[in-house]
């Protein structure tokens, strides 16, 4: 028997609810239960937390950027977005992403299977392939714009995307050799940060996750680097901070370990906070740029490899927050969001609002 938590509790009581009921309720733009195609929990869970990224949506719902989704031949950015149309301006109660799945997996076949999958996993590689085609959207525009002569070493390729401007940060490393004092800077670009959990603790904060991520550490023996300065291997100190921070910040459990030889679920109750504060991390003394607001959880119950995901993404037309296990759903309080099998928090930088979409 799977451990139950406020959130799925309160999905169980939906499913005794009349149908009428459930309909008034479901009635609401961006909040739609999706069906299971089987063992999709998984990809369902990825996709209300996506529905649930307002400024995703307004620029893929936009009828401009639709048009060159059809002209650059995007399926991903194609499907998404008609899923999203449904989900945010249909009728009912409940969409099936047949249609999203079956392309992503006609580009990833490793998800064309029936087994679970990893959700963070999943969401990467979606966001991956949003960018992608979102870059070929950005080659035509550049190629068709009336502009001076470029500069010939101009990289069309790192044209950013909407995908690239809220989700993608900057971490940055600094090494201090131990024996001359040397520091060399150095910076690499992320996604999702995965964040390691204390050992020989049943309970911890999301806070003593993000210190242990960004813990000192000292590298010794085998792991030691070559000081530039010195001309050998020293040991090294190596200092990680947040150079920049993304507008949208996706944070990852390691839940999935090892126990001696054993692959195991590591089961660790994580308190997280409505409101996150990194200037703690920050490589600079930027405040506005430290605080976050939580805006969609994805759980994981179950073992490691045999389980269930749900999310719990917050609305803003109704300014609430909605529990979803695939096609069932319910609104639930934000005291209820807690839950011993959180997997993946997303934080905005701003809070979200009622979308801009046309027919809204």
């Amino acid at each position: 028997m799977l451990n139950t938590n406020s959130c799925t509790r309160a999905v169980e009581d939906v499913k005794n609810s009349s149908g009428a009921e459930l309909q008034s309720r479901w009635n609401k733009p961006g909040v739609c239960g999706l069906d299971n195609s089987g063992n999709s929990c998984y990809l369902n869970a990825v996709l209300q937390c996506l529905c649930s990224t307002v400024p995703l949506v307004e620029h893929l719902l936009n009828q401009d950027a639709r048009k060159e989704f059809a002209k650059c031949r995007c399926r991903v950015a194609e499907v998404f977005a008609r899923l999203l149309e449904k989900m945010w301006l249909g009728s009912s109660s409940i969409c099936a992403p047949a249609e999203t799945r079956s392309v992503l997996c006609s580009i990833f076949p490793q998800f064309n299977n029936f087994s679970q999958q990893d959700a963070q996993e999943l969401l990467l590689y979606l966001l991956n392939a949003l960018h992608d085609d979102l870059k070929k959207v950005a080659k035509r525009q550049t190629h068709f714009l009336k502009q001076p002569r470029k500069e010939p070493n101009r990289n069309i390729d790192a044209e950013p995307t909407i995908v690239s401007h809220l989700f993608e940060g900057q971490l940055s490393y600094t090494t201090i050799c131990m024996h001359c004092d040397h520091q060399a800077h150095n910076t690499q670009s992320f996604t999702i940060l995965s964040l390691p959990l204390p050992k020989d603790t049943s309970k911890c904060s999301i806070q003593d996750c993000l210190s242990l991520f960004f813990e000192e550490t000292l590298l010794t023996g085998s792991e030691q680097m070559l000081c530039s300065e010195c001309g050998l291997r020293r040991e090294t100190t190596v200092l990680t901070r947040l150079e920049k921070p993304p507008e949208i910040l996706l944070l990852h459990l390691k839940r999935f370990g090892r126990k001696g030889k054993n692959q195991v679920k590591l089961r660790t109750n994580v308190l997280f906070s409505m409101k996150l504060d990194l200037s703690a991390f920050l490589s600079c003394s930027e405040q506005n740029a430290s605080a976050y607001h939580l805006y969609a959880v994805v759980n994981h119950m179950g073992h490691l490899n045999m389980g269930h995901y749900t999310a719990v993404c917050y609305n803003g037309p109704t300014q609430s927050w909605h529990c979803f296990d695939d096609a069932v759903l319910r609104e639930v309080e934000d005291t209820h969001i807690q839950s011993p099998d959180v997997y993946m928090l997303l934080y905005s930088h701003k809070p979200f609002q009622k979308p801009k979409i046309q027919g809204l």
